[in-house]
């Protein structure tokens, strides 16, 4: 059994025949025609938040989308984040725990975050405030959407779910990738695995560039496998999960 990350990042062969034409120069073409703006809390266009000398980055991205799914589910306001004492410590939890269990050995003193850490922490939750505001006030938001196994591939949890639209977050200062658009389309795989079709369209959020890039899933399949339909891409990556014998398939 594998992560839907690893699925995304490997069976490069394969991956290169279903989608033939997520190629570099669409990845490009993404990352320009699929952009959605995003302002700030005065109306001004969302900036992107540079990493500070010293801070550990994937603790702060870690402590930010805690913070703020911990903050959005007491119905609080993200710029109070700070003020939350509580929050801070589980959203802190977390995120070591969360960062350890993909880097591996775990120290045996969890080091707190820093002023400055914390600071970037804020500023980050801020942005998912103005994802937020990029919503309708009716649309549904859940933080960590499930999605059950299908052959060797695990049951997973997404980042965000607004309405119909499935949201992959990466707290990152590269651009959308060919890898995050094939791990959105493995999310898509679990469900149609499990029957179900809850998701219309899929994005990309980027708290720390401060960027949005959203698509229609039937019209994106459609043009990155050459016109084929979504039950028939989807349909083909169900097949090959629950029939490939995975130990004979290291080579990927």
């Amino acid at each position: 059994m594998i992560s839907e990350r690893i699925f995304a990042k490997s069976f490069g062969s394969f991956w290169q025949e279903l989608v033939p034409l997520l190629t570099p120069r669409f990845v490009g073409l993404f990352n320009e025609a699929y952009r959605k703006d995003l302002v700030d809390k005065s109306g001004d266009l969302l900036r992107a938040i540079p990493i500070e000398p010293g801070i550990r980055a994937d603790m702060v991205a870690e402590f930010a989308f805690w913070g703020a799914r911990l903050l959005h589910d007491s119905g609080r306001e993200a710029e109070s984040l700070l003020d939350h004492r509580e929050i801070v410590q589980e959203a802190s939890r977390m995120a070591f725990e969360v960062v350890q269990k993909y880097e591996g050995a775990k120290p045996d003193v969890i080091e707190p975050l820093s002023s400055s850490e914390l600071r970037q922490g804020l500023a980050l939750t801020k942005s998912y405030a103005s994802l937020y505001r990029a919503c309708l006030p009716a649309d549904h938001i859940e933080f960590s959407p499930r999605f059950q196994g299908c052959g060797f591939l695990n049951a997973a949890e997404g980042d965000l779910g607004i309405d119909g639209t499935l949201v992959e977050i990466k707290t990152t200062t590269r651009k959308v990738s060919g890898k995050d658009l094939r791990q959105l389309i493995t999310y898509l795989v679990l469900d149609a695995g499990a029957g179900r079709q809850r998701w219309s369209h899929v994005a990309v959020f980027n708290p720390r560039r401060g960027t949005f890039h959203r698509a229609e899933v039937d019209a994106l399949l459609l043009r990155i496998s050459g016109g084929r339909p979504r039950v028939d891409v989807l349909g083909e990556v169900v097949e090959f999960v629950q029939v490939t014998d995975l130990m004979n398939d290291r080579t990927f």
